[in-house]
């Protein structure tokens, strides 16, 4: 591969990366609320049985990692968009953001786009090499 291919394959990848992100957003976003409501649910039980209801540290411990990988794949899912929306040409724009931010296909672009499907693979390609990393 030369420069160029793999530049251009890192920068898919990279865009790629998004929807992946969006899945384990998600996710973390199931696992803290099942969380809660488990803590919410011991916290009433302990006050009821011994007047105390502070939460276990171990539990506060794990919400506050789950809560930081949280903010973590926000803010790279911010930094992807940011990118793809400073981009100068807005058809670049927008099918890089139909296809890695919102996971249309390559024929639903088209249709969306009015433009032949050649004619996104070509757009598309000169997307990734005007695509800032």
């Amino acid at each position: 591969m030369n420069g160029n291919t793999e530049k251009k394959e890192l920068k898919k990848t990279y865009l790629q990366s998004y929807q992946a992100l969006g899945f384990s957003i998600k996710t973390l976003e199931v696992l803290i609320n099942r969380m809660k409501e488990e803590q919410r649910q011991t916290m009433s039980v302990l006050a009821a049985q011994s007047g105390t209801n502070q939460p276990d540290a171990e539990m506060t411990d794990v919400f506050t990692r789950l809560r930081k990988q949280l903010v973590e794949k926000n803010l790279i899912c911010s930094a992807i968009v940011k990118k793809v929306e400073c981009m100068d040409c807005e058809i670049e724009k927008n099918i890089l953001l139909l296809k890695y931010i919102s996971g249309y296909t390559w024929e639903e672009i088209s249709e969306i786009t009015n433009y032949s499907l050649r004619q996104v693979y070509n757009i598309h390609n000169l997307a990734l090499k005007h695509f800032p990393m």
